[in-house]
């Protein structure tokens, strides 16, 4: 009989443990079938990942459903040594009225190999991009107004902050909107820089929800976190990058 007051001292010690543990168990639960949610959401609205050029370089795009990527970046013929990606999308669907051209860059750290060319040298990748833009849209869009915008990462996490852009927003002499979103992250042994350009010929974005447009913001990635996309693993936790580094604007 002596027993029972130190069973039930133990009974009592244990249950904020069992507690603690189903606690956790429900949180991962819900985790994961909200992250099963956002899947299906995704995969009803977007594409898989461009490959090609965007796989070799480690950048994850996934663009809306009904747009096609065309054999060459469609704006201006482009320095063949400008950027590591140039491709265009447009759309092949009414539901899909815009088109998306991306520009991007990823510059190793890595010490140039003795025994390869040296890579001709290229200017500041913005300047080099509005420089580009300026040909297609007019001279105005160096002055068009910048804002700082952070667009909710896909599939939604507690955990992982908002990526972030520096947009700029305008109106062509056609007098369709355009917004360019830069992106710019260090990961691994590499910098990234990037430039995603939306025409949007009614001269207004969409505003369905789900937004298709942010959900391509959103599930964008380069680096280490894109190579975890790529090989379908959740993003990690410890920075919009994945691996530590922070996901910085312009």
């Amino acid at each position: 009989m002596r027993r029972l007051p130190a069973l039930a001292t133990f009974s009592v010690l244990l249950l904020p443990v069992l507690g603690c543990g189903y606690s956790s168990y429900e949180a991962r639960l819900e985790a994961t079938q909200g992250r099963l949610k956002d899947d299906i959401i995704l995969n009803q609205q977007l594409y898989s990942a461009a490959q090609g050029e965007f796989a070799e370089n480690s950048i994850f795009l996934r663009v809306p459903q009904g747009m096609a990527q065309q054999p060459e970046f469609e704006l201006i013929p482009l320095n063949p040594d400008a950027f590591e990606v140039a491709a265009s999308f447009t759309s092949q669907s009414a539901n899909a009225n815009y088109a998306l051209h991306v520009l991007a860059r990823r510059d190793s750290q890595e010490p140039p190999n003795p025994e390869e060319p040296p890579r001709p040298a290229r200017g500041d990748f913005r300047s080099d991009v509005i420089n580009v833009l300026a040909q297609v849209y007019g001279p105005e869009i160096t002055s068009a107004p910048i804002e700082q915008v952070n667009k909710t990462v896909w599939p939604r996490s507690d955990v992982a902050p908002p990526v972030a852009f520096e947009r700029l927003t305008m109106t062509d002499r056609n007098l369709q909107l355009i917004h360019l979103y830069f992106y710019k992250e260090e990961s691994g042994n590499a910098n990234y820089e990037a430039a995603l350009i939306w025409e949007f010929p009614s001269g207004e974005a969409p505003t369905a929800s789900p937004n298709p447009v942010d959900l391509t913001l959103g599930t964008f990635a380069v680096g280490q976190r894109a190579a975890s996309r790529f090989s379908g693993r959740p993003d990690q936790v410890g920075g919009a990058a994945g691996d530590g580094g922070a996901a910085v604007a312009f």
